[in-house]
């Protein structure tokens, strides 16, 4: 097991990629920054993996953390139950994603799902997805193209926290700011799964997993662009890491 400075017991956390075909060649991709959020605000060693990881029950409980990223591709409407659709796909991923969630739950590893990560985490507990890219309130949460990449992940809107949750506890406010860059959203809420907060046309923006016995919680928006700076960002991760770190030591 890593350590850190001091002899401290790092953290070692599992970070889903995705096979990406770049220049005819294959790649295990994932953005850096999500890689950068992890070690340098949550404080772990960072191990990614790529689906459909059949190994990875067999290897589990040497992770302290689980970790869902985004990414431009949708969970398969068949997941879920609902017709074929047009859409990017990542069936590598869907597969690690619905594989892997209850059972690292089940064994109380830490997990942070963002924006897939949400709708994954909502399908692999039995809830289903929609499409708002194409309804009035879609607009508000698709990033603006014209602006610059930083500036498509600064905040777009207000959403509205559950009071006594774990989000709420972690952020300290009823009312938090957060970027906007997602087509999907959760339709029915997934069985086990709590609200934890919602933007004002209704879309769910972050749940936890009721009966879980660590850290489990997935958002919507995008935390790791600007983790080390935004003030919502910066303690989910600084919170995510801590759950993580506790696992380490009970792991010896």
């Amino acid at each position: 097991m890593p350590s850190g400075d001091g002899g401290a017991v790092l953290p070692l956390v599992a970070l889903a990629c995705v096979r990406e075909d770049l220049d005819g060649v294959a790649h295990a991709a994932v953005r850096q920054v999500y890689v950068s959020a992890l070690e340098e605000v949550a404080g772990c060693a960072v191990a990614l993996v790529q689906g459909p990881a059949a190994w990875l029950p067999a290897v589990l409980d040497r992770f302290d953390g689980v970790v869902l990223g985004g990414h431009e591709s949708n969970v398969a409407p068949e997941r879920y139950g609902a017709p074929p659709a047009p859409g990017t796909r990542a069936p590598e991923r869907d597969a690690l994603a619905l594989n892997l969630l209850p059972s690292a739950i089940t064994a109380g590893i830490p997990f942070l799902g963002i924006c897939r990560g949400l709708q994954e985490l909502n399908v692999a507990y039995g809830g289903t997805l929609r499409d708002i890219g194409g309804l009035p309130i879609g607009a508000a949460h698709r990033e603006d193209l014209s602006l610059p990449r930083d500036g498509q992940y600064l905040p777009a809107h207000d959403v509205a926290v559950t009071p006594g949750g774990p989000l709420r506890e972690i952020v300290g406010q009823d009312t938090v700011r957060v970027n906007s860059l997602h087509g999907q959203a959760v339709d029915r809420l997934g069985y086990g799964l709590v609200l934890e907060a919602a933007s004002a046309d209704g879309v769910v923006e972050a749940v936890s997993v009721a009966d879980a016995s660590a850290f489990a919680l997935a958002v919507q928006w995008h935390p790791e662009w600007y983790a080390a700076s935004d003030p919502v960002s910066k303690p989910l991760f600084t919170a995510f890491g801590a759950a993580a770190a506790a696992h380490a030591r009970r792991r010896g």
